[in-house]
């Protein structure tokens, strides 16, 4: 073997057997504290560590938080449909007694007439004009007969019951229907006339002459009985607008406002007895 190959295999046995003694001196423990080997793999590889470490940690904290998310989506949609009927049984709750209370105050405003008095909630307009008729759900089953006479929570005049009756649904015809015809009197000047409707919000007062003293703005107008349907006494509205009959110079042109008001009108009374009630 050739001198320089030799000591090229010297060199590299030497080397070897270095790195050997060197690997197993780093690994000698040195008192309480790490190898310098465990120190320099740790420095190596903790980077390493903490990057796995972080990337699983993500993932897992990506998969927990996307079933997280799909339970409060489940959740919500199931509290907002709660929270939806919880709303429409306060809205029930709220009609009732918007409903009781106005029916009490239609009976302590009505006492004269206890014992003949049948209390009524408005289920339906007339939709092609709401000032003719309303119809309420009660009928022959509960005693109502054509021409009851029919007042609002105040005691105010409505209108009286037209047929057709039903077991449990009755129409109303509205003292403002144009072929309505109510008799009245002004509770001061004792002026009297027909009260008829004019398919709106007001009424005129009909067939009084231009020499008629009284109907003045503001007079109170009740009812008289003479037309034997409605009761005499019951309050109906007041005088608007008085002054000449344009179209026919011998009368008088006087306008009314009903007392009773649609914004307010869900529950009547249809009073069973007197004029027009069978007793």
């Amino acid at each position: 073997m050739p001198l320089w190959e030799r000591r090229r295999s010297a060199l590299v046995l030497a080397g070897l057997t270095a790195f050997h003694v060197l690997l197993i001196s780093i690994q000698v423990p040195r008192g309480p504290g790490k190898s310098l080997f465990e120190r320099a793999v740790f420095f190596l590889f903790s980077p390493v560590q903490r990057v796995a470490t972080g990337t699983v940690h993500g993932i897992g904290s990506i998969w927990n938080g996307y079933f997280d998310l799909r339970g409060v989506r489940a959740e919500n949609q199931k509290l907002k449909k709660e929270i939806f009927f919880l709303n429409q049984d306060v809205r029930f709750l709220e009609d009732r007694l918007r409903l009781t209370e106005s029916e009490a105050t239609l009976r302590a405003n009505l006492a004269e007439f206890h014992g003949s008095l049948v209390a009524a909630r408005v289920i339906g307009v007339d939709s092609a004009n709401p000032y003719q008729t309303i119809v309420i759900d009660k009928g022959s089953l509960d005693g109502i007969e054509k021409d009851m006479t029919v007042c609002d929570r105040d005691g105010a005049l409505v209108g009286r019951t037209i047929a057709p009756i039903g077991l449990k649904e009755s129409m109303v015809q509205l003292i403002t229907d144009k072929d309505s015809s109510v008799s009245v009197r002004s509770v001061v000047d004792g002026l009297t006339g027909s009260l008829a409707g004019r398919s709106a919000d007001v009424c005129e007062l009909r067939h009084v002459l231009a020499s008629a003293q009284g109907g003045t703005i503001g007079e109170e107008l009740k009812t008289t009985g003479f037309d034997k349907i409605y009761p005499a006494g019951i309050r109906v509205g007041v005088i608007q607008s008085s002054g000449r009959d344009e179209f026919s110079p011998i009368f008088r042109s006087i306008i009314a406002k009903p007392y009773f008001s649609f914004d307010k009108i869900d529950v009547v009374a249809v009073l069973t007895k007197g004029p027009g009630g069978g007793g």
